[in-house]
């Protein structure tokens, strides 16, 4: 990972967390006026991706996090908080973005086409496909886009969890 830049939108993580070195910067886009993650889900995804501890290191450990705070602690979001930041993430020249979110809204046509711009521009979106399994055709947006690496959920022996969501795209159906 190193050189690479990777954007997490999620619930940031806490100022002066062990596991993250390479944090490059940590925004707010959300009313509340915390920047540290009151749930532990942004430290969560963060970690998958970066955490640079020796007892459990990260996918991508010398990667750069831009860390943006898209959810409250009461797991509150607004489509225009994401369209600030997704901006924003253009403007840092981002390689990677994750977003950890999901759901029914495929017809937010302000936030799939700002998707597609991102796309365009070279970044790679990857995206939590839902929990919403275990059917068919319940894949969420933003994964279900044909341009978009859609993140299923597994079980500890490396099968695919019930609960997760399952394609085909909303495009497909």
């Amino acid at each position: 990972g190193k050189g690479v830049k990777i954007a997490v939108f999620d619930t940031n993580i806490n100022l002066g967390h062990p596991h993250f070195r390479n944090v490059k910067e940590r925004t707010n886009w959300t009313a509340e006026r915390k920047l540290d993650d009151g749930l532990g889900h942004g430290s969560f995804v963060s970690g998958v991706m970066a955490s640079q501890s020796q007892d459990c290191p990260g996918f991508a450990p010398d990667a750069e996090l831009y860390l943006f705070r898209v959810f409250t602690n009461r797991q509150q979001s607004y489509t225009s908080w994401f369209l600030d930041a997704f901006n924003y993430a253009i403007y840092k020249k981002v390689h990677v973005l994750n977003l950890s979110i999901g759901g029914p809204d495929w017809l937010d046509i302000p936030f799939t086409e700002k998707v597609q711009e991102m796309t365009a521009n070279g970044i790679i979106v990857v995206s939590a496909i839902g929990n919403d399994g275990p059917q068919w055709g319940t894949l969420n947006n933003p994964a279900d886009a044909l341009d978009v690496i859609g993140v299923g959920g597994v079980t500890d022996q490396q099968t695919m969890a019930s609960f997760s969501s399952r394609g085909m795209t909303t495009h497909e159906l």
